[in-house]
């Protein structure tokens, strides 16, 4: 069963209230309100829905999160056990991945979940689907020179 948390609607109530002004603003300014504002919602979860059922089995963990947790662990470099430590403990993570709820199933992941989603994109071939994704998003962000982004689709077609 598909599962997935849709990052583009409005919530009624700030669920970062709890947080200080001056945290929530460090947050904002950084990497993890970037990702959080930008690329979250971007994230290519579609793709992810031929290789599920939408009606039948166990469900999936939050498709943003598990194509979030990829796209941080892959740019940061960590393990897959180091990546899971920052999903489940780091406030910068839970802000980038916008998980505002404290469950287990919110903010933990079994390393064979993300293996298993990480076996899927590679064996599909969605890896650029997922990182071009997220660049082109920066790139229109950051208004980089469109020679660069002409190059990226070049890439991303290649």
């Amino acid at each position: 069963m598909i599962r997935y948390n849709d990052h583009k609607q409005q919530q009624l109530f700030d669920p970062w209230g709890h947080l200080s002004p001056k945290r929530r603003q460090m947050l904002d300014q950084s990497w993890p309100g970037l990702f959080q504002k930008y690329i979250l919602p971007e994230l290519p979860v579609s793709e992810l829905n031929p290789f599920f059922n939408a009606g039948f089995g166990r469900p999936t963990k939050d498709l943003y999160m598990v194509l979030g947790v990829l796209v941080l662990k892959e740019t940061l470099d960590l393990t897959d056990y180091e990546a899971i430590d920052q999903l489940a403990f780091n406030i910068q993570w839970h802000y980038a991945l916008n998980i505002t709820e404290e469950s287990d199933s919110a903010k933990y992941m079994c390393p064979k979940t993300l293996w298993n989603m990480r076996m899927i994109i590679a064996e599909n071939g969605l890896e650029k689907t997922l990182f071009n994704t997220g660049t082109q998003k920066l790139a229109e962000v950051f208004n980089v020179d469109s020679l660069v982004k002409s190059r990226n689709s070049q890439l991303s077609t290649a």
